[in-house]
């Protein structure tokens, strides 16, 4: 078992050792009139059940430098929906904040599908870069 954990919310998104990540996006910083805000959806294959768990972190970084997190997940996504699924949460998260007037969110993927390995996986997630509260424990 591996986690892959934000250092405020230990625990949010386990691995077993065989899951892998099918993807990662992240929406890069998002200047708020109150805040900035990041957005990034992890998308998960469960070894054990061939289907995808999906979880979504919202993270507010105020002017008085207090933070707000919101953590949601949607679990057991089949293989025929999964790619439909991450393309509609990605598009109704950045839909809300363009019509609200407030930002247009350019989201970055880190496409892991055909990554089989652990440790590739993980090593490709650090040279990305985008996760910078994140930290991984086997």
């Amino acid at each position: 078992m591996y986690i892959i954990e934000d250092k405020d919310q230990p625990d949010f998104l386990t691995l077993q050792d065989a899951d892998r990540f099918h993807c990662i996006l992240h929406s890069g910083e998002i200047l708020l009139s109150d805040a900035t805000l990041i957005m990034v959806i992890f998308v998960v294959k469960r070894a054990a059940t061939g289907l995808f768990d999906m979880f979504i972190i919202h993270k507010f970084f105020r002017r008085d430098e207090s933070t707000n997190r919101t953590f949601m997940s949607k679990k057991n996504i089949s293989a025929i929906e999964i790619e439909n699924v991450v393309s509609s949460t990605s598009t109704t998260f950045a839909m809300g904040l363009k019509i609200q007037g407030r930002a247009d969110v350019k989201w970055d993927e880190l496409d892991l599908r055909k990554v089989l390995g652990k440790e590739e996986q993980i090593q490709r997630i650090k040279k990305w870069g985008k996760l910078k509260n994140v930290a991984v424990r086997s």
